[in-house]
């Protein structure tokens, strides 16, 4: 739990998109309901750090998010922030 909570999340939803990830017009989607909440209990953090989060990466493509639903629009730039490669 020491890693930063951005990279966390990221790795978390990179897992998940691994596990059950589905091709889709937009991107990959996480092919299972899933909450903010659940993301947070899976990466030891808040409800509101990973709203805040997931919104900022909406604002920037990377995610796009709904009811239960996360479909990675960027994955290469989540893969980037889960290992800290920074900004070319």
């Amino acid at each position: 739990m020491t890693e930063r909570v951005e990279r966390r999340v990221a790795h978390a939803l990179l897992r998940l998109v691994h596990e059950a990830g589905r091709r889709v017009d937009k991107g990959v989607e996480i092919d299972f309901p899933i909450s903010r909440q659940d993301i947070a209990e899976m990466t030891g953090t808040t409800l509101f750090t990973v709203s805040r989060l997931l919104s900022a990466w909406e604002e920037r493509g990377i995610v796009k998010s709904g009811r239960q639903q996360i479909v990675l629009t960027k994955p290469h730039d989540l893969v980037a922030i889960a290992e800290d490669i920074p900004d070319r």
